[in-house]
């Protein structure tokens, strides 16, 4: 062509091109299967036995229901479940269930709503198992849950190796009051104290953190340490003050013996309420303190016990009256809160704790519960709890929390099983079958924002690929969650599937393509993701024949010839091939739907 032409031509494929890619989806350097592709549900449409239908006319072999909302979710209407139950059977297509969106620890708009807010949560995730039952009766099935509902977790950033920083450098985190529930943002930040030696700060630093002429960097540890240091002595505060309002009162009645019983009634009020003021705060020190600080505690409120014994046989011998006795206890408070704060000393009860640390624990209750009350149901049947890691900035993106994650609800489960007789390498054995991760590389790219580097994504899953059972194929460009099907975007999937291959089972792992951008309505895309992921991954079209990466985007593939060119009229008056058989069978004549859309049963 002559300058100033541009061909738009792509030319056909050669057997000397085998890595020819077409328009969309180009070829990634890793040939998959296209029979091992799974494609998701619409996640806005409560009409699962259309998607289903839908999803298998593309040609798939497995289908993933999606819908995430529970309004959603909870709007199918059971005699679906049974209507797709039967047309996978037909058709030989496998499920598997997206739950809805619900956070496993119980936190809401409000932060921690309690426990009782986790349980309900549990349940629902129960009846989730309860309904994907209902599409694989006879055989397990993976079902994701969300590792969080919307907990935010830490942000990092690529830290300066030379100066001895992790890779993974945590700027900002997110805490929760254990009291309250509340959440409380941090942010690594620099601070000038007007002090005039470093010894004075009042703020526990990190080990080696010096104050110099621009003050001091408080990293999220640092800030941590102090909320809880702050924490601590307001608690302090309010029984010393309750101390000097006894020894007062107990001056003015030794000053005053007119009015000696008014001040010494008063000390009393003030001796009782202080009581109730240790004692609550010696219980958030046993609740929030660690180990070994509540051994000692234990220890201490032993002797204490053994001490008011003899204080009481004591008084009784020597006719003491109440309010002297009292008096008499007001003085020991002093040297029990001493011993007390000489437990605690610098490590500080930990009201408030990153908020991950504390999901974890909740959130591993709950999917452990899940998995057990699964397998009293239905024992080797029973679907996979296939927990999905998030994106960065919320609670569990990294592989290591996922895997802590998993590790705990295992955990859970075992517990649950030995109570009920089960043999520890029984009940391990049957955990590591039923509870593992959905790997969601979408969610993993978007590390790259932050700065991070194919090379870190792709360690994260070199960490987790043990634990993997079912797999989300998704294309983005590192700064959102914009569910392209692969080969549209940078997230690296030669390097994410070369790594899963060596956790050795591979082959038993679902791959999902979530590729919901190309079929939502307001992006206008109109494009089947299906189609893109083939030239993507460019499977072969027969055995010995050429991939699909080289065909796909010529005249006559697959998706287009000969029926999309042949006038649909002419097959429906004349007959020919199987073009005349409804569209739900792989024809071209619309109208005959399945039974539940509303088509008369003539």
């Amino acid at each position: 062509m002559g300058d100033g032409y541009l061909s738009f031509y792509e030319g056909g494929y050669s057997s000397l091109r085998p890595d020819f890619s077409g328009t969309y989806g180009n070829f990634l350097g890793y040939r998959m299967h296209g029979g091992t592709l799974s494609s998701t549900t619409s996640i806005q449409s409560a009409n699962q036995v259309s998607e289903v239908l839908s999803r298998i006319r593309e040609g798939v072999k497995n289908v993933e229901l999606s819908p995430i909302n529970m309004q959603i979710f909870d709007s199918i209407p059971k005699q679906q479940f049974k209507e797709i139950y039967a047309i996978m059977k037909l058709t030989g297509v496998k499920p598997s269930v997206h739950a809805p969106i619900e956070d496993p620890a119980g936190f809401g708009q409000r932060g921690y709503e309690g426990e009782q807010a986790r349980k309900e949560v549990e349940r629902k995730f129960i009846s989730v198992l309860e309904r994907a039952k209902e599409i694989s009766p006879d055989e397990s099935l993976p079902v994701v849950f969300h590792s969080t509902g919307g907990v935010p977790g830490p942000t990092y950033v690529p830290g300066d190796e030379k100066k001895g920083e992790p890779r993974f450098k945590e700027v900002e985190q997110v805490v929760v009051n254990r009291e309250t529930g509340q959440l409380v943002p941090l942010k690594e930040e620099r601070k000038f104290y007007p002090f005039g030696r470093e010894e004075e700060i009042y703020v526990p630093l990190s080990p080696n953190k010096k104050l110099d002429e621009q003050g001091v960097v408080l990293s999220t540890e640092d800030q941590i340490k102090m909320i809880n240091l702050i924490e601590w002595d307001n608690k302090l505060r309010e029984i010393i003050l309750l101390q000097k309002e006894i020894e007062e009162a107990k001056n003015l009645a030794a000053n005053n013996p007119d009015g000696q019983d008014f001040y010494l009634d008063r000390a009393l009020t003030f001796a009782k309420d202080a009581n109730l003021v240790f004692n609550s705060i010696f219980d958030k020190a046993y609740e929030y303190g660690n180990q070994k600080q509540r051994e000692e505690l234990y220890k201490l409120a032993k002797r204490w016990q053994e001490e008011e014994k003899k204080l009481e046989e004591k008084y009784k011998r020597n006719g003491e009256g109440v309010v002297v006795r009292k008096l008499i206890e007001s003085d020991l408070m002093n040297k029990r809160i001493a011993e007390m704060k000489n437990v605690i000393k610098d490590d500080y009860p930990q009201v408030f704790v990153p908020v991950e640390q504390f999901a974890l624990e909740k959130s591993a209750q709950t999917f452990g519960n899940v998995a057990w009350e699964g397998y009293k149901r239905w024992r080797d049947n029973t679907p996979i709890v296939a927990i999905e890691n998030l994106f960065p900035g919320m609670a569990f993106s990294r592989a290591e929390e996922v895997k802590k994650l998993v590790e705990e609800s295992k955990k859970v489960f075992v517990e649950n099983a030995k109570k009920q007789g089960m043999s520890e390498s029984e009940a391990r054995e049957k955990a590591d079958k039923i509870i593992g991760v959905t790997w969601d590389v979408g969610h993993l790219n978007m590390m790259k924002k932050q700065g991070f580097t194919d090379k870190d994504v792709v360690e994260e899953t070199k960490k987790i690929k043990d634990l993997v059972k079912h797999v989300h194929l998704t294309d983005n460009f590192g700064y959102g969650d914009s569910h392209l099907a692969p080969g549209m975007g940078n997230v690296p999937f030669k390097e994410h599937l070369k790594e899963l291959e060596k956790s050795g089972q591979f082959d038993k792992m679902m791959k999902v393509i979530e590729a919901g951008a190309l079929t939502n309505p307001n992006l206008g895309l109109k494009m089947s993701p299906f189609k893109a992921t083939l030239n993507a991954f460019g499977p072969q079209l027969y055995s010995g024949g050429s991939y699909w990466n080289q065909v796909g985007e010529t005249m006559g593939n697959y998706f287009g010839f000969p029926l999309a060119y042949t006038p649909e009229r002419h097959f429906s008056m004349y007959g020919s091939s199987f073009a005349s058989l409804p569209e739900e069978l792989g024809g071209q004549i619309p109208g005959t739907q399945s039974r539940f859309s509303g088509t008369p049963n003539d």
